[in-house]
């Protein structure tokens, strides 16, 4: 075991030594690796905070009744009746057209324009907040609400929001898929790199074979060089990361201040951070083990 653990140190100091001696082309490695992880995981996180935005929004999600002008009183207390019995109903709120006219002539900047039309344009409205936010669960609710006698128009406040959420789930399938290529092209590059490296020390390693050398002894140095470039590529896209979203919430917090939010863009740093650095590390161990294996068959 003690011979075991010797062996896997020698390695990993030949490798780090060799590291400082062109310590040039291993910063530019591990630049492109870094460079390479952190742009499809800014991405990512951008479409998470942005999906966990829209189900903040959905919480408000309202239906909104428009009755019929020529609605009679009846209707209105039978459509009350209707909705207070319904099991899916959390809440609603009946809004009677002059309540409705006369907070539009709050709110408007021209309420005298409002105040000369000849009748009341609004219609009586009911408000309502459904217990469940699926979107099946809303239209099966909305066409029952249609069905109802003095119902002119039923509209669901989050048509939007759900147009929205499904861009974004193509946005986020997008993100695994250019995530998947570029881990692809990250292999490539490392492996070329290491296969470079193979080519410089050829010599070495075949005398090491003449002296009887295992696949193991060869491979171990070279598996280490694309783990330390995994590592060192992991490590500048958590730093990249973090100071890329440090720059975006300056102007983040400044936009959501304008809307009386406090929204900024979260990251679980440790879980991500801690997945980022993972995945280098497998990605470049991957192309060592490709790339020597690769040496180890044609020789």
């Amino acid at each position: 075991m003690h011979k075991w653990l010797n062996q896997h140190q020698q390695a990993a100091m030949l490798v780090i030594d060799r590291l400082r001696q062109q310590w040039l082309s291993t910063v530019l490695i591990i630049t492109v690796i870094g460079v390479t992880l952190a742009i499809p995981s800014l991405i990512y996180v951008i479409l998470q905070n942005a999906n966990t935005l829209i189900h903040d929004v959905k919480q408000d999600t309202q239906l909104s009744v428009f009755l019929q002008k020529e609605a009679s009183q009846a209707n209105i207390d039978a459509i009350k009746t209707h909705l207070s019995k319904q099991a899916d109903i959390a809440e609603f709120t009946f809004v009677p057209k002059e309540t409705a006219l006369k907070q539009l002539m709050e709110t408007t900047n021209n309420p005298e324009l409002i105040a000369s039309l000849n009748q009341n344009p609004l219609p009586n409205a009911f408000f309502i907040t459904p217990k469940s936010l699926q979107q099946e669960a809303m239209a099966t609710l909305k066409t029952s609400l249609q069905d109802l006698d003095g119902v002119a128009e039923v509209v669901i406040d989050s048509a939007w929001v759900n147009r929205l959420n499904s861009i974004l789930n193509i946005g986020s399938k997008a993100v695994w898929i250019f995530g998947c290529l570029l881990g692809f092209a990250l292999i490539a590059v490392i492996s070329n790199t290491i296969r470079m490296q193979i080519l410089t020390h050829k010599e070495e390693i075949e005398v090491s074979e003449l002296f009887g050398a295992t696949q193991s002894f060869i491979r171990r140095p070279f598996l280490y060089l694309g783990t330390l470039y995994g590592l060192g590529g992991g490590i500048i896209a958590c730093l990249l990361l973090w100071f890329i979203l440090y720059l975006f919430n300056l102007s983040v917090v400044q936009l959501a201040r304008e809307y009386a939010s406090d929204f900024t863009l979260q990251i679980n740093f440790s879980a991500t951070y801690l997945y980022m650095l993972a995945l280098s590390i497998i990605i470049g161990w991957l192309a060592a083990y490709l790339a020597i294996t690769l040496r180890i068959k044609s020789a």
